[in-house]
C-alpha cells in the first residue's frame, strides 16, 4: 500500500504541475520526506494526509487506494447547475445498467 500512496501522490503532483519542492513548501515539509513519501519510504501522518487530500481535492480513500476513482468536484457551480450535473450521472448510470 505504502508503494500505492507513493505513485498516487507522484501522480497527482504531476497532474498538479508541482515539483517536490513546491508541494513541501505547500505542506510545510521538506522536499526530502516529499520523495520518501513518492517512494514508498516514509507514510505521511495523518495531518499530511489529510492536507494532501485538501491540496489535490481527493479523498483520502483515494490516496489510500481504497477507491479507485478520483471524485468529481462541483466547486464553483450554482446548485442548479450542480443538480443538473447530478442528473446527467444518474440518467448516463441507469443507461448503462
Amino acid at each position: 500500500m505504502d508503494k500505492e500512496l507513493g505513485n498516487r501522490i507522484k501522480q497527482l503532483r504531476q497532474q498538479s504541475d508541482l515539483t517536490q519542492t513546491q508541494l513541501a513548501k505547500l505542506l510545510s515539509v521538506s522536499p526530502a520526506l516529499i520523495s520518501a513519501y513518492e517512494l514508498g519510504d516514509r507514510k505521511p501522518s495523518l495531518e499530511i494526509l489529510v492536507s494532501l487530500a485538501a491540496t489535490f481535492r481527493v479523498s483520502t480513500d483515494y490516496l489510500l487506494g481504497v477507491k479507485n476513482q478520483i471524485p468529481c468536484s462541483l466547486d464553483g457551480l450554482s446548485t442548479e447547475e450542480a443538480q443538473a450535473i447530478q442528473i446527467l450521472l444518474h440518467a448516463l448510470r441507469s443507461k448503462t445498467k
